[in-house]
């Protein structure tokens, strides 16, 4: 497993990934807004996973400086590669890489009720719920790590 910084030549490949996540883990309509990230300035925060060659996982991490939060953004595992242990190594990387690169953050995720567990187990607690935030049946799960609280 080797993970490398996003270009835009995995672009299409990130989409089939989130593709292959509807409509449990994604609302449709997320697609479009998931395009336009893909299309911004990510390429020092966005990252692939590769396991034989093949682009199997994509995620980032992100600073928001107005409210004083870093977090992990737009991660995702392909369907035919779930529960192997991929999404796990990766969220991993990803917090270690928060740590890193902003030690004093509180450290926030916004994921569905489908993955809250997986994220729980990684440190994060849920501070607010909204039925259907992201889509009909798909709540949106609002968590996060006090930096205060993790090990560094």
């Amino acid at each position: 497993m080797l993970i490398i910084k996003y270009t835009p030549a995995f672009r299409e490949r990130c989409i089939e990934i989130f593709k292959s996540n509807l409509p449990k883990f994604f609302a449709p309509e997320e697609l479009q807004f998931f395009e336009a990230f893909l299309d911004g300035d990510i390429k020092d925060n966005y990252f692939v996973v590769k396991d034989d060659q093949q682009v199997v996982a994509c995620g980032g991490i992100f600073l928001n400086e107005a409210t004083d939060e870093a977090g992990l953004s737009w991660g995702m595992v392909h369907a035919q590669y779930h529960l192997k242990g991929i999404g796990k190594v990766f969220t991993q990387y990803r917090i270690d890489l928060l740590k890193q690169l902003y030690p004093a953050k509180n450290y926030k995720i916004e994921t569905s009720q489908h993955t809250a567990a997986f994220y729980e187990k990684n440190g994060f607690k849920t501070v607010d719920i909204i039925q259907d935030g992201f889509g009909k049946g798909i709540d949106q799960y609002i968590m996060k790590i006090d930096h205060t609280m993790i090990d560094k």
